[in-house]
């Protein structure tokens, strides 16, 4: 295991299509510009007795974004960090922008990033660089924009006649290209991407984060619920396909990048670290569905196979190098006496840290489609938006209907300490969607109470990156103001004009992590979150209780723990 950093990493997070702008060749944006796409996107989202998963979905393109590709805004950027007291900046590279077509390389894209980078080290920020972040080059994925149906689907009321339940018809662009990551010439190609991108900027950078959130969002949104690209629904048989080849992607992406990048770029002793981001849940089951007071659906085992797909399989396969087709076909969990439970020596040890994206707790029900397809593996269906779930009880809720519980962090962040031999954790996302700013204060202060709590604990945690540093675009909610992240708040409402400057506006938020940070420097040289510093926010900017039932406010005398 390599050692943590000297110094504890401040820092935030974004990524390149929701932020750089005027990327156009990547599979997403071809996903928001189709009409075909688009108008099957809003029907099967629409509120229904059949769907009940949130708010209609209207798709729309990143376009300008932040403008955040223009040195004019992330120099402006960077200042802005630096004086949050921020030692850490999170981007990705965008895939498209380097190789636009397949064996044709853009310089002049790869300079760009370069400076950003340089601009990044000339402002004292350790450069954290994602190499793939949800987005595909055109030739390597382009979403199907209409499916074939399947016998007697006609029939069926709006929205399950538009599921997309078939293949795409023959004439589908989506044939012409490499079909994404159901095609192992996609991990051959993006292997070739990395090798290009680690020659070219090894000398700049250290931290390396292979793949963003491979099981919840490349295969829940794309292959499971149909709503990301390409837009399959429970479409399990592809799915396996793709998990197997995200696993190979990343071990052979890690191997790549250890063998290469052998300049330490920050001089801390070390060339290189590796790993890939991950997005756990603290996962409870749903309510219990009752008749006459006797539970007629159980939710517990629907919980418990959705936690071990979502938050265990990806890591169990890439440090114990365990493949568990066993699982994917009978749903027992772990068995290790089957001969479809395969170890691959190969894929052992295969990460340096656990890059953890954190931000909710979710509650699984039993759903008889999900089990009767061939995606049953996924377990269950979480409640995405529990401000319309009438049902189900819960804790405060950010503006996307996400419920806030503080304890999920240390709870998840210890699951990982004891399940797998105390690898480093990188928080590498945690954040609150906050239309007003109402509540981002508390939530930084809560959560980061909870991560100090896991170091006291053992745990190691190399840094915690805030998602994200401004309001960007945010994917199904494009620019919504539910939909707003940010440490700095923008106002998108003029985004269209040639001449809007996009100004960043410090928040609530921005003011708590900063004052986490200096006071944490004042205690200790490396900066690692203190006690003193959680109490100081906490006295200014009140906090979450534990459980995120409610917020402690500083002219409250009284302490409840929750």
């Amino acid at each position: 295991m390599k050692a943590l950093p000297k110094t504890f990493l401040w820092g935030v997070s974004t990524s390149s299509y929701q932020v750089e702008g005027d990327i156009t060749n990547n599979d997403w944006d071809f996903f928001t510009r189709s009409l075909q796409i688009s108008k099957r996107i809003s029907t099967i989202t629409k509120p229904s007795i059949f769907y009940k998963g949130g708010t209609q979905v209207d798709l729309q393109p990143a376009g300008d974004a932040t403008k955040f590709w223009d040195s004019k805004y992330y120099k402006r950027d960077f200042d802005l960090a630096r004086r949050l007291g921020l030692n850490a900046f999170r981007i990705s590279i965008e895939w498209a922008r380097i190789e636009p077509e397949k064996d044709h390389w853009d310089q002049v894209a790869i300079d760009n990033y370069k400076e950003m980078i340089v601009a990044m080290r000339e402002k004292n920020l350790i450069p954290v660089v994602s190499l793939n972040h949800a987005t595909l080059p055109l030739w390597v994925m382009t979403p199907p924009q209409e499916f074939l149906r399947r016998t007697g689907q006609n029939l069926l009321p709006h929205p399950l006649k538009d599921l997309p339940l078939a293949d795409p018809p023959p004439s589908d662009p989506y044939w012409k290209s490499l079909r994404g990551w159901e095609n192992h010439e996609t991990v051959e190609s993006f292997i070739r991407y990395v090798e290009r991108i680690i020659v070219e900027f090894r000398d700049l950078v250290d931290y390396w984060i292979t793949i963003g959130e491979p099981v919840a969002t490349i295969i829940g949104g794309g292959y499971i619920s149909g709503l990301w690209p390409p837009g399959f629904f429970l479409k399990g048989k592809k799915a396996r396909i793709v998990l197997h080849n995200l696993i190979e992607v990343h071990v052979q992406a890690y191997n790549k990048i250890t063998a290469l990048d052998n300049i330490d770029a920050d001089g801390d002793g070390l060339a290189n670290r590796v790993g890939f981001t991950h997005l756990m849940m603290e996962i409870v089951p749903a309510e219990q569905s009752k008749i006459f007071g006797i539970t007629v659906k159980d939710n517990t085992e629907a919980a418990k196979n959705f936690s071990y797909f979502a938050n265990d399989y990806f890591i169990n396969a890439v440090i114990n190098g365990e493949e568990d087709l066993n699982y994917l076909n009978t749903l027992q969990r772990s068995n290790k006496n089957s001969k479809e439970f395969i170890v691959h020596e190969d894929w052992k040890n295969k990460a340096d840290f656990i890059g953890l994206d954190y931000y909710r707790r979710v509650y699984v029900y039993s759903n008889k489609i999900v089990s009767l397809s061939s995606a049953k593996f996924v377990g269950g269906v979480p409640i995405n938006d529990l401000s319309i779930a009438n049902n189900q009880s819960h804790n405060v809720l950010n503006t996307l209907g996400w419920e806030i519980y503080p304890k999920g962090l240390y709870n998840v962040i210890m699951r990982i300490k004891n399940k797998w031999n105390n690898i480093p954790i990188f928080i590498t996302e945690n954040g609150i969607a906050d239309k007003h700013d109402g509540h981002r204060a508390p939530f930084i202060v809560s959560h980061l109470q909870q991560a100090k709590r896991a170091i006291d604990d053992g745990a190691h945690i190399m840094g915690y990156l805030f998602w994200s540093f401004m309001d960007n675009y945010e994917w199904l909610a494009n620019y919504r103001p539910e939909g707003k992240f940010g440490l700095f708040s923008i106002d998108f409402e003029d985004r269209h004009h040639d001449d809007s400057d996009l100004i960043r506006q410090k928040t609530k938020g921005a003011e708590a992590l900063e004052l986490i940070i200096k006071e944490s420097l004042s205690q200790s040289k490396d900066g690692v979150i203190s006690d003193s510093a959680i109490a100081a926010a906490q006295n200014k900017f009140g906090i979450f209780t534990e459980d995120g039932s409610r917020i402690i406010y500083p002219w409250m005398t009284k302490w409840d723990s929750g």
